[in-house]
């Protein structure tokens, strides 16, 4: 069974993005970036999935380099 799975990258989930609005625009300057958590169970389950039936994983995303 091959398995691919989506990943974005999101600003950290900690960070306080409500502080960095201003003028309808959001500034993502020094914003750490982390894998999506919900993509992270994805991988994870792919991953069993992969152990119990064999196949390969593979991940893709799209977006700048960070």
């Amino acid at each position: 069974m091959n398995i691919v799975v989506c990943v974005k990258q999101v600003p950290d989930t900690a960070a306080k993005i409500q502080d960095r609005v201003t003028d309808g625009r959001i500034d993502l300057e020094g914003v750490e970036w982390v894998v999506n958590p919900y993509d992270e169970y994805a991988v994870e389950e792919a991953l069993r999935l992969k152990e119990a039936h064999g196949g390969q994983v593979t991940l893709i995303t799209l977006g700048p380099d960070r």
